[in-house]
């Protein structure tokens, strides 16, 4: 596999986390007075996201070289998979309790990234 694909992945995947992890640690520390358990759903859901894509581009940084077939099987799963976090994230923003409310919509907001950014570097391999 070319290496610059893994590094435009990898560092596009770490840049996400550390932006969702940025807006999560500002948005929890200058949380609003109103709707507060919505928006502590909200950044709170967005840190772990945040945590687990700079988990998987670390270790992504540590892989060397990945057969192509296997990154656009791995690409076809993961865009599954996104579709699947988006619908999980509508049910939970269905909910009535406001904590959950945030939950969703967090999850839709990564889920829909996730499945562009997968899309993307799927149609590129």
């Amino acid at each position: 596999m070319e290496p610059p694909i893994l590094l435009h992945l990898t560092t596009g995947l770490l840049a996400w986390a550390f932006i969702a992890l940025g807006a999560s640690i500002a948005g929890l520390y200058w949380l609003p007075s109103a709707h507060t358990q919505f928006w502590r759903g909200f950044w709170f859901m967005n840190g772990i996201w945040g945590l687990i894509d700079g988990i998987i581009g670390w270790a992504n940084l540590l892989t060397r070289t990945v057969d192509p077939d296997f990154l656009r099987q791995i690409l076809s799963i993961n865009s599954g998979l996104d579709v699947g976090y988006i619908v999980a994230g509508i049910v939970l923003a269905t909910r009535s309790q406001p904590l959950l409310k945030g939950f969703g919509w967090a999850v839709v907001v990564q889920g829909l990234f996730l499945l562009i950014f997968d899309l993307t570097f799927l149609a590129w391999t």
